[in-house]
């Protein structure tokens, strides 16, 4: 179907080196991002497209002279490319409180760039169930707002701001009908939907995964086999949902930042659009760097894994990221009580192929 050609532009445009980003978007400024805590909205407001960074398996160059090799895997391959002047494209790159790592980063991100170079950090409050979480919030939103509109020259009208949202919210709307569709699609195939919607300006984004969309609903699902929920962090290797996919396995939902995570909801909503941005992220479920007593991680994904139909949960993890290795511990006795079959993968910047593919196929052949 002429369709199905929205689904290879999706791809081409995931698979693209970000060197090759000013090329393929000649009329966009782009804005690197590291996390989905950041409010895109605003930068798109401001005039920017965010560019969500992401490690890469590329031999290290210069990061090592920075970082210890005990940082994660993101941080470190991120620098990398920064450092080795895959990033100079960017206007600027705005980062999120999160961990110490990230905290290092952004300070390592302003002593390596000019000082013409847009750094930020959003510091969203870490224990969201304070009183004081929403109006901290909203102050800080102010505050980036401000920043923004020195750096466009303009200022950030609540108009755009809320063009932005519901612009964003179109495209989380999308990926939820995607969710639907995703026994039509391989493992590969779907994440790949999913990081194109972080590289390529939503305008172009938005109508390529309707017309994708329309062409899915009216073919037949793949042939099923042992269904696997993903859960962690940020997931930079392709080749193991690659694995996945050779081993006959398919991923019916998941809980990845750079996956479904980074799309929940809706801001939606009226008068105040900072108002609105601040309830959305203080409702959105946390990260594990983020403290909400209400939320009880094990609880949450195991809801999440039983609305998918799981018969099993691959747990993805970033070697040395300390706030989702903490959370795995608040998991993993959930998980035993439930008797939900789980593997833990620590992922490294150069994984052992191999040892993965034995892993995972374990797990896949227990499910069958």
């Amino acid at each position: 179907m002429a369709e199905l050609q929205a689904l290879k532009r999706l791809m081409d445009a995931a698979r693209a080196p970000l060197r090759d980003w000013p090329a393929r978007y000649p009329d966009h400024r782009a804005m690197g991002v590291l996390c989905s805590d950041v409010p895109q909205e605003m930068l798109h407001a401001a005039g920017f497209t965010p560019v969500r960074l992401r490690g890469t398996s590329a031999p290290l160059r210069y990061a090592d002279a920075h970082l210890p090799s005990f940082t994660c895997a993101l941080c470190r391959s991120c620098l990398d490319q920064l450092l080795g002047g895959e990033l100079a494209f960017l206007a600027g790159t705005v980062l999120a409180h999160t961990c110490d790592a990230m905290q290092a980063l952004a300070d390592l991100w302003r002593m390596n760039t000019p000082d013409s170079w847009f750094v930020a950090t959003v510091m969203q409050p870490i224990n969201l169930g304070t009183p004081a979480a929403r109006p901290y919030l909203l102050a800080e939103l102010g505050r980036f707002r401000q920043r923004l509109a020195g750096l466009a020259g303009r200022p950030l009208s609540d108009d755009d701001l809320w063009a932005s949202i519901a612009l964003y919210d179109e495209t989380r709307r999308l990926v939820g009908r995607l969710q639907t569709l995703r026994d039509r699609l391989t493992a590969v195939q779907f994440f790949a939907v999913l990081d194109a919607a972080q590289i390529m300006p939503r305008e172009q984004f938005n109508p390529l995964l309707a017309g994708l969309l329309a062409a899915l609903e009216q073919i037949p699902p793949r042939p099923a086999g042992p269904r696997l929920f993903l859960a962690g962090a940020v997931l930079d290797e392709p080749r193991l949902l690659e694995m996945v996919d050779a081993l006959g396995a398919q991923v019916t939902g998941d809980d990845l930042c750079s996956g479904s995570r980074h799309f929940y909801g809706q801001v939606g909503g009226e008068g105040d659009p900072l108002a609105a941005l601040t309830d959305y992220y203080l409702q959105r479920p946390p990260c594990p760097a983020r403290l909400q007593p209400a939320h009880d991680p094990g609880r949450y994904l195991l809801e999440r894994a039983r609305e998918a139909q799981a018969d099993g949960l691959l747990l993805v993890l970033q070697k040395f990221c300390e706030p989702h290795a903490f959370d795995y511990a608040l998991l993993r006795p959930a998980l035993e009580r439930a008797g939900l079959p789980h593997l833990l993968l620590e992922m490294e910047h150069t994984p052992s192929l191999e040892a993965l593919r034995t892993r995972l196929q374990a797990l896949v052949e227990m499910l069958e």
